[in-house]
């Protein structure tokens, strides 16, 4: 069960990857001024026990609002859940993430995407990580 979740995660972690690499090359004229503002946000979410404050204020500043992440999801959900793998469908959804976020890829923080579901659509989250395998969208 270990080894299968790293392989799992890497090759989420690839997914993700190569959908950020594609978004940067499409984008990368107008990074300026919002990375270093961008980075000191990011920055707080990841460092251990202080994680719920931040994510609770990114919510409110997440350039994708939960009823939108939500809407997205609920029409995802049947896709996701027929690729029938566990690796398979954590890819989809994280690529799927990725392209609802768009032009704001680099706003995406998966600690305010857990906090919205949980709170706007958790039937929904609940089916899609019984599809994938994961505990909570915070592991892709």
């Amino acid at each position: 069960m270990g080894f299968g979740m790293k392989v799992r995660r890497v090759f989420a972690g690839a997914a993700v990857a190569a959908v950020l690499a594609l978004a940067g090359c499409s984008g990368s004229g107008s990074g300026g001024g919002s990375g270093p503002a961008g980075g000191d946000t990011a920055a707080k979410p990841a460092a251990g026990g202080e994680a719920a404050k931040p994510a609770a204020a990114g919510e409110a500043d997440a350039p994708v609002p939960a009823e939108a992440l939500c809407a997205h999801l609920k029409k995802e959900l049947p896709r996701i859940t027929a690729v029938g793998s566990e690796v398979g469908a954590t890819a989809q959804l994280a690529i799927s993430i990725a392209d609802l976020y768009g032009d704001n890829v680099d706003k995406l923080d998966h600690d305010v995407i857990e906090a919205q579901a949980a709170k706007s659509c958790p039937d929904t989250r609940a089916a899609l990580l019984k599809a994938t395998g994961l505990d909570s969208f915070s592991e892709l």
